[in-house]
């Protein structure tokens, strides 16, 4: 089958939806179908692309994309279009179908969902859609809110890679550079912005560290709250107990998640930005790392921490509640272990993007 995966994020940035993206191509890539991804220029893409089994064809520009987007339908006779971010394909692609009756599938991850002005197009581009692979029951639910047929939905969960996020990988190297021998450590991966929750971890630290003195607050990642969030560690006397480590490279992230001792991001609903955690694919990179989680309570998270069995879910604006679950965490070992040990199974029996990817293949094949 000859599919054209359009994305608007694709490595070699870093981010969930560029993962997902990725992942996506490389599985359907696996199972024996042709694909090419069409996607904007980057810095470091010629390198990158290079190396995939698949095409990637990329333009710098929003018009440079919609006129590959149809070169490609010519050139590659293209069967079916998957939309895996970025509801502006979704009209290149209904317009596809409307000329030339190539099916297209949509994936939705959640924020291009919640925003009102946008629900009139989204409305209008995924009628014509095949299928709406949901990436959550969350984003599922707010689709039939907006009016999108719940017949036309399914859910396919995002995945994560098992050999490549396993437990037991030597990260001394890392505890070494950040000075985290002998140290509890709290680890968050993820984008510095409101959505991720780090302010109401920094607030519940002062109460963790009082049952916990060892404890650490290790915060990989870059963005606009790094400032804020820097001063306000200052002002609960906590910055020398959080580390941030910033920009970490794919190959490192692994050795991040066994560095640490519990995974926490209390992600939490923005609606008028449209803002909200549609899944969280870094706590299936953590339980795959064999490490427990902590969740808000929020969007799509459910659908990526069970609550009890690979981890906890937490008000994600209450701070005391999420200092309880980590103290919880970090001194019942044997919950820890027990958390992070039915995570792994999981990923290994239902959440490898080869699994996740023939589920998506099966929806295109049907």
């Amino acid at each position: 089958m000859r599919i054209l995966l359009c994305t608007h994020d694709f490595p070699p940035q870093v981010g969930g939806i560029q993962t997902y993206s990725y992942e996506v191509a490389r599985g359907l890539s696996s199972w024996g179908e042709e694909v090419t991804v069409l996607a904007p220029g980057t810095e470091g893409d010629i390198e990158f692309d290079r190396e995939q089994v698949f095409p990637v064809i990329r333009a710098k520009s929003k018009i440079g994309l919609y006129l590959k987007f149809f070169w490609i339908l010519w050139r590659k006779r293209i069967e079916k279009i998957l939309v895996a971010h970025r509801a502006d394909y979704a009209a290149l692609a209904s317009w596809a179908h409307r000329l030339w009756g190539i099916d297209y599938y949509i994936v939705a991850h959640g924020g291009e969902v919640l925003l009102p002005w946008r629900r009139k197009s989204i409305r209008e581009n995924f009628k014509r859609a095949r299928r709406i692979l949901a990436v959550s029951h969350f984003t599922a639910r707010e689709l039939v809110r907006i009016g999108i047929p719940e017949e036309k939905i399914t859910v396919i969960p995002n995945g994560v890679d098992p050999e490549r996020f396993k437990p037991g990988i030597d990260s001394s190297s890392l505890k070494e550079k950040f000075n985290l021998f002998d140290r509890k450590v709290i680890l968050t991966v993820s984008h510095l912005v409101k959505r991720k929750g780090h302010r109401k971890i920094i607030q519940a630290l002062p109460k963790v560290l009082e049952r916990v003195p060892e404890a650490v607050y290790l915060i990989v990642g870059e963005g606009p709250e790094e400032d804020g969030l820097r001063q306000l560690a200052r002002h609960y006397g906590v910055e020398r107990q959080v580390i941030f480590a910033g920009y970490v490279s794919s190959e490192e992230l692994p050795l991040c998640y066994n560095a640490g001792d519990v995974f926490i991001m209390t992600s939490r609903e923005i609606e008028e930005e449209g803002d909200f955690e549609g899944f969280g694919i870094v706590f299936l990179e953590a339980n795959a790392c064999g490490k427990p989680v902590i969740g808000g309570r929020s969007g799509g998270v459910k659908d990526a921490v069970i609550e009890g069995e690979t981890g906890l879910l937490t008000d994600p604006l209450n701070h005391e509640e999420i200092a309880a679950a980590l103290i919880r965490l970090l001194t019942e070992e044997s919950l820890a272990e027990n958390l992070g040990e039915k995570g792994r199974k999981r990923i290994e029996k239902e959440l490898s993007w080869r699994t996740i990817s023939q589920r998506i293949l099966r929806e295109l094949e049907q």
